[in-house]
């Protein structure tokens, strides 16, 4: 029985059977019961290894909490149709681009299902071959986010509050006096603003725009700036931010950003088997191992 990854109050083993798991998991609970006994004389033994899922396969990343797999059985039951479960992976994440998720969320089954490399780089090359050559829909890359109203405030050491349009008209707190570059976030931390967050100031300054509750934000190529609320600094636009999916029909994406992400989804899965992930890019493969 080998060992192969663990956190918190579990872990992974190699076993060659369901049955032989629960002979294994029935002599360890024996041993160590005999080591630990139930001196309270507890209902159930308080400590004891439970048998939860039976991975057909399990592909595990180089960090901790990373991982994919294939469950076949799971609680004492037999699945009818094996399931796919993931943990620690991007794609999981609400705030990720529909086109990451699905990207991400493919090459780890194909992973786990045991496909070859060269199989997994034609996918991955295709991907980044349709998003660098612009032929993706804008409903795929763009994000959607909550308008938090904490990330658009700050305060001076005073414990003076304002608003970052208020901030704009200003040069020195009200309370104090000091610089507004001083100011931090509610939280004390140093003020950012990209992202989305950056794309909403854009829209305020130059644009006008009023947001929702939840706005929507690209990454565009745009020749244009706007002005840094509290340093006054001129910013390249690097994201606009709207309300409705209709108002980007004039921007153009940034499509490296988008066809690099693709390398930046795979990279767990590349560096877990130590694959060059130079090859998404070139779609060519030298060597092949599995």
């Amino acid at each position: 029985m080998k060992v192969v990854y663990g956190h918190t109050d579990s872990i992974y083993v190699k076993i060659p059977s369901i049955e032989k798991a629960k002979e294994v998991v029935k002599e360890i609970n024996t041993h160590v019961q005999k080591i630990f006994p139930n001196v309270l004389r507890l209902k159930h033994h308080p400590v004891e290894l439970e048998f939860e899922k039976y991975y057909s396969s399990l592909g595990v990343g180089t960090t901790k909490n990373r991982n994919a797999g294939i469950v076949s059985w799971e609680d004492g039951i037999t699945l009818e149709e094996p399931k796919f479960v993931m943990t620690g992976f991007t794609a999981k994440r609400i705030s990720e681009t529909q086109f990451a998720k699905r990207v991400q969320l493919t090459l780890l089954k194909q992973w786990v299902n045991g496909k070859s490399l060269s199989e997994i780089i034609s996918y991955l090359n295709g991907e980044y071959k349709t998003m660098i050559s612009g032929n993706a829909p804008l409903l795929d890359i763009i994000k959607r986010s909550r308008l938090k109203p904490e990330r658009f405030k700050v305060k001076c050491s005073c414990k003076k509050h304002y608003t970052i349009n208020q901030c704009r008209e200003m040069k020195h707190c009200k309370g104090c006096g000091k610089n507004k570059t001083q100011f931090t976030t509610l939280e004390g931390k140093k003020p950012t603003f990209g992202g989305g967050v950056a794309g909403i100031l854009y829209g305020q300054e130059k644009l006008s725009v009023e947001y929702d509750d939840s706005y929507l934000f690209l990454k565009v190529k745009l020749n244009d700036s706007f002005t840094h609320p509290l340093t006054d600094e001129i910013k390249k636009v690097d994201y606009v931010a709207f309300n409705k999916y209709v108002d980007f029909d004039n921007y153009i994406p940034n499509w490296e950003y988008y066809a690099n992400q693709v390398i930046k989804k795979a990279t767990p899965v590349f560096n877990a088997m130590g694959w060059d992930t130079s090859t998404i890019r070139t779609g060519r493969i030298v060597s092949e191992w599995w």
